[in-house]
């Protein structure tokens, strides 16, 4: 793996040139090869004023072609460009439109078919080449296909390579298909494409929301906004946009001892079960550490003898249970690589009617392996989606207070506000 690249090289006024490559799928996976099939070299628009990318997201309209290099038996041919750039790929195969062209397009001199072959249809959108021409340097980035989703393809990092700036992009993927092999397995096994940088540690930004605004409504409109390009080198992460939650969860404030301070909770399982979260900090904090026990089964909803037999070293007190919706609009950036949750959540107390949070949360989920893979642009990616998340909220009128405050602190001030509402019988 090289060194981890910046955010920035210093040139984001220069374009960088893309080109998407079509290859038989056997390159990247261990199947049989297609007799025949070519490889495709077609060119995208440039990106203007475009940095390093750790990934890169293509829709089909982002797959609009202005001219096609074969590369088929070693030898190079390029194609009589089409009239007007045509979109080529959609997630399950090539645009009709790009089909027929590719089907009838010779070259100047005979105007014969060249692409006839049924192999064509064994072809996929394996790589972005992204090229860089800097007065200190000119250098192509290798991104692989990572995800594939009926709502665009996802390319990883995996690479990247100087060369002259007068090297033809027949020879710069003749480079880059020879180096594909390099992280081969976090991008083409769909399980191991992400990474999380900071085990059991939760890093997450708050905002709270002073007005009594719909969670699903300012959700949406984040959503659509991410969507909309008002985040810029934000996505939504692509088969993952959305995510939704419900929570009735059990509190109890750790006191004791000094290491274990914190909060543990049961949130509750559809299974009758619960899901045992044990979160450790002495005081709100952007870091705080965070486990997980799945499946726990606690007899009669007895929490405090659940905790008394099976952590009897830890002092603690019952707080009040609370119900927590939320949802979560998933978004990575395209230069770092990180995944961040925005997550809009509401709780409320029944036991304290009337108290209620609400709150968007910035939350580092993981980082998509690519080269160059790091954790030091995590805190700048964060403040910079957050300080994006502040601006959208602002422009639809909603009023935010960035601040750390956590459920337990929220909680700790409902039992100091108010003694919990009893029935009267």
């Amino acid at each position: 793996m090289t060194a981890q690249l910046t955010l920035s090289d210093g040139h984001h006024d220069v374009p960088v040139a893309r080109h998407l490559v079509f290859v038989d799928a056997a390159h990247q996976y261990s199947m049989a090869p297609t007799s025949g099939a070519p490889v495709l070299v077609a060119q995208l628009a440039p990106e203007k004023g475009g940095g390093p990318a750790a990934t890169e997201f293509l829709r089909k309209e982002a797959t609009a072609v202005s001219a096609v290099t074969v590369l088929n038996d070693g030898a190079a041919r390029t194609l009589s460009p089409p009239a007007t750039p045509l979109e080529s790929w959609e997630a399950t195969g090539f645009t009709e439109e790009f089909q027929n062209y590719l089907h009838s397009a010779g070259s100047p001199e005979d105007m014969t078919p060249v692409i006839p072959w049924e192999g064509l249809s064994a072809l996929g959108a394996l790589l972005v080449l992204r090229t860089h021409t800097t007065p200190e340097r000119t250098y192509t980035e290798v991104l692989v296909c990572a995800r594939v989703r009926i709502t665009g393809t996802l390319f990883t990092r995996v690479t990247s390579f100087e060369h002259s700036p007068t090297a033809e992009i027949a020879e710069l993927a003749k480079r880059a298909l020879a180096a594909t092999t390099s992280l081969q397995d976090y991008v083409r096994i769909e399980n191991t494409g992400s990474v999380t940088q900071e085990e059991g540690i939760e890093i997450e930004q708050k905002l709270n929301l002073l007005d009594d605004v719909s969670i699903w409504q300012i959700s949406m409109s984040m959503w659509g906004a991410v969507e909309r390009g008002d985040f810029p080198g934000f996505i939504t992460d692509p088969g993952y946009e959305l995510t939704r939650w419900h929570f009735v969860q059990h509190n109890f404030e750790v006191l004791a001892p000094a290491g274990e301070v914190g909060h543990i909770a049961f949130q509750a399982n559809p299974d009758g079960r619960y899901q045992l979260k044990i979160k450790k900090f002495p005081a709100d904090a952007l870091r705080r550490e965070e486990s997980f026990v799945k499946g726990v089964k606690v007899e009669g909803d007895d929490f405090e003898g659940y905790l008394a037999r099976e952590y009897p070293e830890l002092t603690v007190r019952r707080l009040p249970s609370f119900n927590r919706t939320r949802f979560d609009v998933n978004v990575q950036s395209l230069a770092s690589g990180h995944c961040f949750g925005i997550e809009t959540d509401e709780v409320t107390v029944p036991s304290h009617a009337g108290r209620k949070l609400k709150q968007i949360e910035m939350e580092y989920l993981e980082t998509r392996h690519h080269d160059g893979m790091g954790d030091t642009t995590i805190d700048t990616e964060m403040d910079r989606l957050t300080s994006l998340v502040e601006k959208h909220a602002a422009e639809q009128g909603i009023v935010t207070e960035r601040t750390l405050y956590s459920k337990l602190s929220f909680l700790r001030d409902c039992v100091q506000a108010s003694p919990p509402e009893t029935t009267q019988s």
